[in-house]
């Protein structure tokens, strides 16, 4: 068997070159880092809406608490739930939102109109804090004068 033989014979053969093993293996490569990025994201995305989740939950709470009262007081309190999350709640005269044809007829009313504010905070970084806030109306009988 002569040199030309076994040349000829290597060159048909078929298969990859190194070159071409190099490419497919940075393409690959920067697949798998693309798609544990992706999945690192949803994680972090995940975590962000369990800790909007159990705000909302506390802000719903505090909310339907404070409108059960029998009789509301205007203020402004605040506390600590004590896992990182804190609330602040504010109750006040709601104000009259009238139109320019008003006639002041000087009418005692049997009913106040509270608006009622409900915020819940969490930290989100070193000099960031996220709050959840939920205002409503309620109407309790008038104070006595």
């Amino acid at each position: 068997m002569s040199l030309a033989g076994i040349a000829g014979r290597r060159g048909s053969r078929a298969g990859f070159t190194l070159i071409e093993v190099a490419v497919a293996m940075a393409i690959v490569g920067i697949g798998v880092v693309t798609i544990f990025e992706i999945f690192s994201a949803s994680l972090r995305s995940e975590r962000g809406a369990g800790i909007r989740a159990r705000a909302v939950i506390r802000a719903r709470a505090l909310l339907e608490q404070t409108m059960t009262l029998p009789d509301p007081a205007p203020g402004h309190d605040k506390g600590d739930f004590g896992d990182g999350y804190r609330w602040e709640r504010s109750v006040r005269e709601a104000r009259e939102e009238l139109g320019g044809n008003h006639h002041d007829l000087d009418v005692k009313q049997d009913v106040t109109m509270y608006e009622i504010e409900v915020s819940v905070l969490w930290p989100q970084g070193p000099d960031r804090e996220g709050v959840y806030t939920l205002r409503t109306l309620r109407v309790a009988p008038s104070p006595p004068a």
